[in-house]
C-alpha cells in the first residue's frame, strides 16, 4: 500500500507522524514496550512506509506546518520531542507511559530519545527541549518543581494548527482565504486600485511585511485588509489588540500565524498623541496588516511598513456604495443619496439595512438617525430639529451669513475639490457669537433641519476631566464618529475650551494650553460640520476665531424683532397689538425670554379655559421681569391706579 494517494494536508501529515514516532519510542523500550505499540507497528506496515518515505512524501509540501517548523529552524530532534509530548495529548497510553499526570515528564524525555545512532548525547535532548520552551511551543505544568521532574504540555493553540483544526486562542478568530471577501468587490478610488497589484507582489515576496490601513473606522478597512489576505490565498488570524500587551499570548498568535502561513490582522484604538508598539514575533516572519485611525503613531521595529491612508468615499464611490446597498433604488434617488450624505462606506450599509419600508429620503433620514455610536452617545445629547423649520427672527446680517453657512454647507465637498489640498479639507467651521436668548441653538437646529442632518450637543461636563489627556481623547473619538456619521457636531459655550492660552506659570497652565493645542489641531483637520456657540467671544483664543469659516454674529433682537418673535411664539392669541407692540418697544427681552412670556400666558389661558388675553400677557411680563428681580416696564393700567 503506498501513501501517495493520501491528502497531503496538516491532518494527514501529522497522523503519519505521530505513528512514526511511536513506532520508534517503542523500538527505544525495546521488549519493555506495552503491548498497544503493536497497534502503531500494524499501521505503520500496513501503509508501507518507514519514516524516510514519510518524510519524502511530506516534502512534496513545504507548507504543511510541520515542515515550516524545519525550515524555520527547529532541529529534528526538538520534533521528535515535540511529537512525543503529543502523544500523550492524542492517546492516553502514552500519558500513563511517559509520566506522571497525564504529561511527559522532563527525564523521561532526555532518557527516552539522549540516545542517537552511535553516541549518546543528553545535551541535545536538552537543548531541543529549551528550542521548544523558548518558542512557545510546549508549556511547563510545574515549574516549582525540580528541572528534571518538570512536566510538559504541548502549546494548545499550536497543535490544533499543527493537527489541522481551528486553533484554540483567546479574543481572536481564524477565517479562511475562500471566506474573504473578494478584493475585485471592494469600492475604492482608481488610484489606490492601481496599487493593489504592487502591495500584493511587496506582502508576498516579503513575509516580514506590515501594511497599515489607516482612515475612519467603519470605512473598508478590514475588508481591504481579507481582500488582499484572499489574493495572497492565505488565512486570516484576526486578533484584539488587548493581546499585543500579552507576552505569551502575542508569541501564540505568531506561532500560529506562523504554522498556518496566515495574516495577522490587528485593530488599533489609537488616541491623540498615543503610540503604540508592536513587538515582534518570537517564531519566524508573519505577515501582517495593522488598521487605525489616522491620529497616533505605530511603531514596528525595523520591519518593512507601507501604509495606506483610506479617506471617506468621494460622490462617485458614495454612488457604488448606495447602489449595492440598495439596488432597487432609481439612479436619481441613488444620486440623491450620494450628494446629501457624506457617510463611510460601513456607515452607509448600516443605513441601508435599517431601512423600514421602501427607501426614500425620509426613510433612509430615520436609519441614519438610529445608527448607535456609543463615540457619541456618551458624551453628547442629540438635539431635535423637529419636523418643521424653526422660527428665526435675525437681523439681516446674521441671515445672510447663516444662508452662507448653509450653501458652504451643501457644496462643501466641490469647494474642497477646488481648493485643493491644504487645512480645513472638507470640514465647515461657524461661530455663533452672540448673548444668551438670542438664537443660536435655535439656529443651529435649523440648519439641521435644512440640511437634513442630526445635531449632536457636546456636553462639557462629560467631556472634560481632570485626568491629563483624558479630554483629548473624549474629544477625538466625538469628533471621529461625528465625521463617520456625516452629523453636526454643536460645541455649546465653547469659550470655555476655547479660552486664550495663558503663559506657563505652573504645570495647569501647560496641561490648559496643551488641551487648547489639540482642539486647535483637531478642528483644523475636522471634516464635518461643526458650530461653535459663544456668549462672550471675546474670551476665545484668536487662533480659533482665524479657523472659522463662518461667524455668524447674533446680536439682542430690535424692536421688530421682538415684535415678530412674540407675534409667532404667541400664535393664535386675543391679546391687543397695542400691548404687543407696547411690549416689543419698552421691553427689551431676548428671544428666549419672549419664547418663556408666550409659553406662561398660554398656560393661564389654557389653565383659564379661554384664548390669550392682555391680561395673562400682562401677568407673563411680570413673572418674567420678577424672575430678574426687575421693575416690568409696561405702562401701568389706569384702573389699577385707581
Amino acid at each position: 500500500m503506498s501513501i501517495s494517494h493520501l491528502p497531503r494536508d496538516a491532518a494527514t501529515h501529522i497522523r503519519l507522524a505521530l505513528v512514526s514516532t511511536a513506532v520508534e519510542i517503542g523500538t527505544r523500550i525495546g521488549g519493555d514496550a506495552p503491548e498497544f505499540f503493536v497497534d502503531y507497528c500494524t499501521e505503520m506496515t500496513q501503509l508501507g512506509v518507514d519514516s524516510a518515505a514519510i518524510t519524502k512524501w511530506a516534502s512534496a509540501n513545504p507548507a504543511l506546518p510541520l515542515n515550516r517548523l524545519g525550515a524555520a529552524g527547529l532541529t529534528t530532534l526538538a520534533i521528535d520531542v515535540l511529537l512525543t509530548i503529543g502523544l500523550a495529548v492524542e492517546d492516553p497510553r502514552f500519558a500513563d507511559l511517559l509520566g506522571e499526570h497525564g504529561r511527559p515528564s522532563y527525564g523521561t524525555l532526555v532518557g527516552l530519545w539522549r540516545t542517537q545512532p552511535g553516541d549518546d548525547r543528553p545535551q541535545d535532548v536538552r537543548a531541543a527541549i529549551n528550542q521548544l520552551l523558548n518558542h512557545g511551543l510546549i508549556g511547563v505544568a510545574n515549574p516549582a518543581a525540580p528541572r528534571l521532574d518538570w512536566a510538559f504540555s504541548v502549546s494548545a493553540p499550536a497543535w490544533d494548527a499543527l493537527s489541522g483544526d481551528s486553533p484554540t486562542l483567546a479574543k481572536s478568530s481564524l477565517t479562511n482565504a475562500n471566506a474573504l471577501q473578494d478584493l475585485n468587490d471592494y469600492i475604492a478610488p482608481p488610484a489606490l486600485v492601481g496599487r493593489f497589484d504592487d502591495i500584493i507582489a511587496q506582502m508576498r515576496d516579503d513575509p516580514e511585511s506590515v501594511l497599515c490601513l489607516r482612515g475612519p473606522a467603519r470605512n473598508g478597512r478590514f475588508m481591504l485588509a481579507g481582500g488582499l489576505t484572499k489574493r495572497l490565498a492565505r488565512s486570516q488570524l484576526r486578533v484584539d489588540a488587548a493581546l499585543i500587551d500579552q507576552p505569551d499570548v502575542w508569541q501564540q498568535v505568531g506561532l500560529v500565524a506562523f504554522l498556518l502561513d496566515a495574516v495577522v490582522t490587528v485593530e488599533l484604538a489609537l488616541t491623540p498623541g498615543a503610540v503604540q508598539c508592536i513587538p515582534p514575533f518570537p517564531f519566524g516572519p508573519v505577515r501582517m496588516i495593522v488598521t487605525a485611525s489616522t491620529q497616533g503613531g505605530i511603531r514596528i521595529d525595523d520591519r518593512p511598513q507601507s501604509t495606506i491612508v483610506l479617506a471617506a468615499p468621494a460622490l462617485a464611490e458614495r454612488r457604488q456604495h448606495w447602489h449595492r446597498a440598495l439596488p432597487a433604488a432609481s439612479p436619481a434617488m441613488i444620486d440623491n443619496l450620494a450628494a446629501q450624505f457624506r457617510l463611510t462606506s460601513g456607515s452607509i450599509a448600516r443605513a441601508a439595512r435599517a431601512i423600514q419600508g421602501p427607501p426614500t429620503i425620509t426613510s433612509i433620514r430615520a436609519a441614519l438617525r438610529d445608527l448607535q455610536d456609543t463615540r457619541l452617545e456618551t458624551v453628547a445629547a442629540r438635539v431635535e430639529t423637529g419636523e418643521k423649520p424653526e422660527f428665526i427672527a435675525l437681523d439681516d446680517i446674521a441671515r445672510d451669513e447663516i444662508n452662507a453657512l448653509v450653501v458652504r454647507c451643501r457644496n462643501r465637498e466641490a469647494l474642497s475639490a477646488h481648493a485643493g489640498p491644504g487645512p480645513g479639507g472638507m470640514g465647515v467651521r461657524a461661530l455663533f457669537a452672540g448673548p444668551s436668548g438670542a438664537g443660536k441653538t435655535l439656529a443651529a437646529r435649523r440648519l439641521g433641519h435644512d440640511l437634513m442632518r442630526d445635531v449632536w450637543r457636546i456636553d462639557l461636563a462629560a467631556t472634560v476631566s481632570k485626568y491629563i489627556g483624558e479630554t483629548e481623547k473624549t474629544l477625538d473619538r466625538a469628533f471621529a464618529a461625528a465625521e463617520e456619521l456625516d452629523t453636526i457636531l454643536l460645541l455649546d459655550e465653547g469659550d470655555a475650551l476655547m479660552a486664550r492660552r495663558t503663559d506657563v506659570g505652573n504645570s495647569n497652565d501647560r496641561y490648559a494650553n496643551l488641551e487648547t493645542n489639540f482642539l486647535l489641531q483637531r478642528i483644523e483637520n475636522f471634516a464635518g460640520i461643526l458650530i461653535v456657540t459663544s456668549n462672550a467671544a471675546d474670551r476665545i483664543d484668536p487662533a480659533f476665531a482665524r479657523r472659522m469659516d463662518v461667524v455668524v454674529p447674533f446680536r439682542a433682537p430690535d424692536e421688530l424683532r421682538r415684535y415678530e418673535i412674540l407675534e409667532h411664539h404667541l400664535g393664535d392669541h386675543r391679546a391687543s397689538d397695542d400691548l404687543v407692540q407696547e411690549i416689543a418697544v419698552r421691553c427689551a427681552l431676548s428671544g428666549g425670554q419672549l419664547r418663556n412670556i408666550a409659553l406662561h400666558a398660554r398656560l393661564l389661558a389654557l389653565d383659564g379655559g379661554r384664548p390669550i388675553s392682555d391680561r395673562e400677557l400682562r401677568t407673563a411680563i411680570e413673572r418674567e421681569y420678577r424672575k430678574t428681580e426687575a421693575h416690568s416696564p409696561l405702562k401701568p393700567l389706569l384702573s389699577a391706579v385707581s
